[in-house]
């Protein structure tokens, strides 16, 4: 297949866009050629700005197009316009929330749980971060000319993480020294970004449609087995932790009225092929991407 990646240089797009090529599909990659643009030569790399000029993708045509970057509907309302019928088959790559933490279930909410209002602002912001996705979904929605593929994962970790969010633990972890963690019960689902890749690769390659929660596992760990996890991976002890409350300083913390958001039910993707590989290969690549020592 002939595939558009819109954006295709950080985490997720990255992974999907080597996924793309490990299965022999001829990739596209479309950005502002600011990241690492010296990543995937054997893809073609098409340089533009999906704010303001979409040039570049005025005349070829591609069986799919996965739209990893958009975090307003303007956003993917010009792209979607730009590529008209050549886009082919469309993913659009959103987030777990997208939910409304107040109104799901507290255990295994599905695709259809409430969503959080839409914002169809055309300002990104992280304080609206959810209302926007929802917005672009939407908007991806209406305006693709073929049926929408829809995935929503959850926290993304694995090489080329450049939140550093998970990465903050392993290296805590590793140092040995005693370290302050958020509350010990919090629940805390991830995915990696190479089985996310993996997936979203398999369902456009089968044209499948709709929306996917993408994260892992089924049942949460708390944050204190986490923990307890990478001490294991990483085959050393635990430090000694300070359990205390969700903070700035704390990444992947979040207070308990959004632990909710933190049982997705994944079945429907399980279903359609989704699979994880063990967090500790997870961490242990980590560690090795990073260069965290023990």
């Amino acid at each position: 297949m002939r595939i558009l990646v819109v954006g295709g240089t950080r985490l997720v797009g990255r992974h999907i866009a080597q996924a793309a090529i490990d299965r022999g599909h001829d990739v596209t990659l479309f950005n502002r050629g600011k990241t690492d643009p010296g990543a995937f030569p054997d893809a073609t790399h098409l340089v533009g700005d999906r704010n303001k000029d979409l040039s570049a993708l005025a005349e070829d045509t591609w069986d799919a197009t996965i739209d990893v970057s958009a975090y307003t509907a303007k956003q993917v309302s010009l792209l979607l316009a730009a590529l008209g019928d050549r886009s082919g088959h469309v993913t659009f790559i959103s987030t777990i929330s997208v939910y409304d933490a107040g109104k799901i279930a507290k255990r295994g909410f599905t695709e259809t749980a409430p969503l959080l209002p839409a914002d169809f602002g055309d300002v990104p912001s992280m304080e609206k971060y959810g209302e926007l996705k929802v917005g672009a979904e939407k908007t991806a929605m209406k305006e693709a000319r073929r049926a929408l593929l829809t995935i929503r994962p959850g926290y993304v970790i694995g090489p080329y993480d450049e939140t550093g969010r998970f990465n903050h633990w392993v290296k805590s972890v590793a140092e040995g020294r005693p370290f302050v963690g958020p509350d010990r019960d919090q629940p805390l689902q991830t995915v990696d970004g190479r089985d996310l890749a993996a997936f979203t690769l398999e369902a456009v390659e089968r044209g499948r449609s709709g929306d996917f929660n993408v994260t892992a596992p089924q049942q949460p760990p708390t944050f204190a087995q986490v923990l307890d996890t990478i001490a294991a991976a990483l085959d050393v002890s635990l430090p000694e932790v300070t359990w205390t409350t969700a903070g700035e300083g704390l990444p992947l913390s979040s207070p308990p009225q959004w632990w909710p958001m933190m049982h997705a039910d994944v079945s429907k993707a399980v279903d359609a092929g989704f699979t994880w590989r063990p967090v500790t290969q997870t961490i242990r690549d980590i560690a090795d991407y990073a260069g965290i020592r023990t």
